[in-house]
């Protein structure tokens, strides 16, 4: 398991800026996966988009990932885009909370991870009770000296139709877009019946954390009957867009034309 979660842990990027007094300030968290041989950095589409105007925020941008000397290393979303001419790509649902762009990397110099595409497993082999983990940047916790996420458990609660599910572990504004995976078990049921020992699934990896699932309470005005405070709690269970949208994203013509574009480069 050790060995695992280093492995897993430096396929983390954080996501921030650089303010104006040269400070860093992270806001999100993204992951390097490979597909078809070119190395993508995902996050959640709400990271990079507005969900109210539509419009991009990821002007200035930064990932963050640690490099082989030591230091802390970012890489500017902007110089991406306009180095090797390509964009986020986002599923043709535009309520799909997932983006994708290609992302440059030095073997020589970044001490990172990818996620190979042969490590993705999809929502039909997933069953609720099965234990999985998920690896953010926390606000309140900086890096000192390398980038260092936190790691939370968690349960599959809830497997939905849209082939979304809620996992029974809370996120925190700054987790969103974090990869969710198996936990390793020695026990596993499936349709097959309960197997002993032999876990083929623990370390996969089964989708992005979306945002979490909020309880809301109206206080009503005595007097006018209308809403005066809205008070609003975590629920302690988070929504996650299962790998099967990664997908689906993956063979679009949008993006199957942009991995073409940079294949050719």
């Amino acid at each position: 398991m050790r060995a695992l979660l280093d492995e897993i842990k430096k396929t983390i990027v954080f996501l921030g800026k650089t303010t104006e007094e040269g400070k860093i300030q992270f806001y999100a968290t993204g992951f390097l996966v490979n597909i078809q041989n070119i190395f993508h950095l995902a996050t959640a589409k709400h990271v990079v988009v507005d969900p109210r105007t539509g419009k991009f925020v990821d002007s200035g941008m930064l990932a963050y990932f640690n490099l082989k000397d030591g230091r802390i290393g970012p890489r500017s979303i902007d110089e991406i885009k306009g180095n090797f001419g390509v964009n986020w790509i986002f599923h043709e649902n535009k309520d799909v909370d997932i983006a994708i762009i290609p992302f440059g990397l030095d073997p020589q110099k970044d001490d990172v991870k990818i996620i190979p595409d042969n490590m993705f497993l999809a929502t039909d082999r997933l069953f609720e009770l099965y234990d999985v983990f998920f690896l953010s940047y926390q606000p309140g916790i900086q890096p000192q000296k390398k980038i260092s996420p936190v790691i939370r458990n968690g349960t599959i609660s809830l497997i939905n139709d849209d082939k979304t599910f809620y996992i029974d572990a809370s996120a925190f504004p700054g987790n969103s877009g974090s990869p969710v995976f198996l936990k390793p078990s020695p026990i596993r049921f499936d349709e097959g019946g309960i197997s002993i020992g032999r876990d083929q699934l623990g370390g996969k990896f089964i989708g992005i954390i979306g945002e979490y699932l909020p309880y809301q309470e109206v206080a009503i005005s005595t007097q006018t009957g209308r809403p005066r405070v809205v008070f609003e709690e975590n629920t302690g269970l988070s929504k996650v867009w299962a790998v099967t949208f990664i997908k689906e994203i993956v063979e679009s013509d949008i993006f199957k034309q942009q991995l073409d574009k940079v294949v050719k480069k």
